[in-house]
């Protein structure tokens, strides 16, 4: 358990991820030979709260597992991590998440998600998690039923808790939360899909200014290797990519979205954060798998510290 009340409570599933390495993706009807196989911790909601915790934030998770092997297993994991766990629920009749995930040689991965006891979070049991944490920042996905994510984040709203909306997957159905988010971080993919527009017509600032007027006063766009842009209260707001030497990018946008929010919970300023959440994103893209990657406190600060901070004016 953590040593502090949380400041974190983080929405999302966990899941078991299933990962086979392979030179490449196979084909529809084709059988491919892979590298290995290995079974990971995973689910959005879990590798955040894995990757804010290791950050240094006290955190609270809220989800649920099934009564199997694969639900005690993520238990006993996140338990080891020091995550308050009381508000993950265990289902009798419904099987755990599962993630198939194929990751091929250059780190691209393709991932079938089976979401299983994550659906079955209540609006009630969303309530009493955030009643009973009382957070400072909430952190979501779009994993969890629509009414629960309601749930919470007009609870946010009325205790002035800041909020954080990871929009994935679906990133159409966030449009119902955007009034009671503070900060919204989306793809340029799940950005356009949001305002139902095609992402090649339009650039960035753009689409960003769009989403703004959605309701979230800060919106981040992530952009793979060439970092992050992030409209904050107006303002334009660049930070460049890590090198790094890319293993496997499954749960690097996890490891961002998680840093953020932990650097957020400590009062550091947007651009500091967005700075720490690259660096994590980076390193997680170092290893294999999902919560396995998420780095600790000590290599983010390093990886920081060891880069001049710089912001480009380049459009992306």
């Amino acid at each position: 358990m953590p040593d502090q009340t949380p400041s974190i409570l983080v929405a999302g599933a966990i899941n078991t991820d299933l990962v086979a390495l392979v030179e490449r993706a196979p084909s529809a009807g084709e059988t491919i030979t892979g590298h290995s196989f290995a079974i990971f911790g995973g689910g959005k909601g879990a590798n955040q709260a894995v990757a804010a915790r290791r950050a240094g934030a006290n955190v609270a998770l809220l989800g649920a597992v099934g009564n199997d092997d694969f639900g005690s297993a993520r238990r006993a994991e996140l338990e080891a991590e020091g995550i308050d766990l009381e508000s993950i629920a265990r289902r009798d009749d419904i099987p755990s998440g599962v993630a198939a995930i194929t990751v091929e040689s250059g780190g691209e991965n393709r991932i079938a998600y089976i979401p299983g006891t994550t659906l079955t979070v209540t609006a009630e049991e969303a309530a009493n998690a955030f009643l009973r944490v009382m957070p400072t920042i909430l952190l979501a996905t779009l994993e969890l039923p629509m009414e629960a994510l309601t749930r919470l984040f007009r609870l946010a709203r009325e205790h002035a808790c800041q909020t954080i909306l990871a929009a994935t997957p679906e990133p159409e159905t966030a449009r119902a939360l955007l009034r009671d988010v503070d900060v919204l971080v989306v793809n340029r993919g799940e950005a356009a899909v949001l305002l139902a527009v095609s992402s090649e017509n339009i650039d960035t600032e753009d689409l960003q200014h769009q989403l703004e007027q959605l309701g979230p006063s800060t919106v981040v766009l992530t952009l793979g290797e060439y970092g992050v842009v992030a409209l904050v209260d107006g303002d334009l707001v660049r930070q460049p990519a890590f090198e790094v030497d890319v293993v496997d990018t499954t749960g690097a946008g996890d490891a961002f979205t998680g840093v953020v929010a932990a650097a957020l919970s400590e009062s550091r300023s947007m651009t500091d954060a967005l700075r720490r959440g690259l660096a994590a994103g980076g390193l997680a893209t170092t290893k294999q798998g999902a919560q396995t990657s998420m780095p600790y406190r000590d290599a983010i600060d390093d990886m920081v510290r060891a880069t001049k901070v710089t912001t480009s004016a380049e459009s992306y």
